[in-house]
């Protein structure tokens, strides 16, 4: 059998899990009122045209929920009842049905590498959210400026130079939508514009927010926790 008949039969069991031949399936998302995680899938079903549920938990009622949600952890997404968990296997999965994950496996390496390290990148600012004391938030904030956000930052703005201003492939993929999420949630969180020092991430973030479908998601999308705050 060909690779290009493998990959049809491969798109045609994605979409047959949610949807028969005139049906068309129902997306409900839930996560907290941010971009982070949540914003991606947000992205990317609008990218494919799918209507969702936007369904935004603000973050004081969180605890209460929590206990509810199998293994206590968002964004989940229901498809036509189904509960899916886990962002980046939420992610893979749709980017496949949109041609963002890569044409061979080695494509699929390159951008599962990239997202292994902005996952990096988002675990060394997880703990702003736990700072009571204004002093040591402060603190962390400037050593998050100085050290952690240069470090990474430099490398994938490298990489963005190499790639056609995108970071894995020389195309647009899912690691694109991981990425600029999760740097827009960080940037309203330190009321910081970190993009603007690095050229080539700041031209793959225009390129993405030009993108068809996506394009008209930054246009309609509501402000979310970070960009209030």
């Amino acid at each position: 059998m060909s690779k290009e008949l493998i990959a049809e039969e491969e798109e045609t069991v994605v979409i047959g899990m949610w949807r028969g031949p005139s049906e068309m399936p129902t997306y409900k998302l839930t996560y907290f009122d941010l971009k982070g995680l949540g914003e991606p899938i947000r992205m990317i079903l609008t990218y494919l045209g799918e209507e969702f549920e936007d369904n935004r938990i603000p973050i004081e009622e969180w605890p209460a929920i929590k206990p509810t949600i199998k293994y206590g952890r968002l964004p989940v997404l229901d498809v036509d009842g189904k509960r899916m968990y886990q962002a980046q296997a939420i992610l893979r999965l749709l980017a496949k049905r949109a041609k963002l994950a890569g044409d061979n496996d080695l494509e699929a390496f390159e951008i599962d590498s990239i997202v292994g390290v902005v996952t990096d990148f988002i675990s060394s600012y997880i703990p702003l959210w736990s700072f009571t004391d204004p002093k040591e938030k402060g603190e962390f904030i400037e050593k998050l400026k100085k050290e952690t956000i240069p470090y990474y930052m430099k490398e994938l703005d490298e990489i963005a130079g190499k790639n056609n201003g995108y970071l894995a492939n020389g195309k647009l993929s899912w690691a694109d939508l991981f990425f600029h999420s999760f740097i827009e949630t960080l940037e309203g969180l330190i009321k910081t514009e970190i993009v603007k020092q690095y050229p080539n991430v700041l031209l793959a973030r225009g390129k993405l927010h030009s993108t068809p479908g996506i394009k008209e998601w930054i246009a309609k999308r509501p402000k979310s926790f970070e960009d209030r705050s």
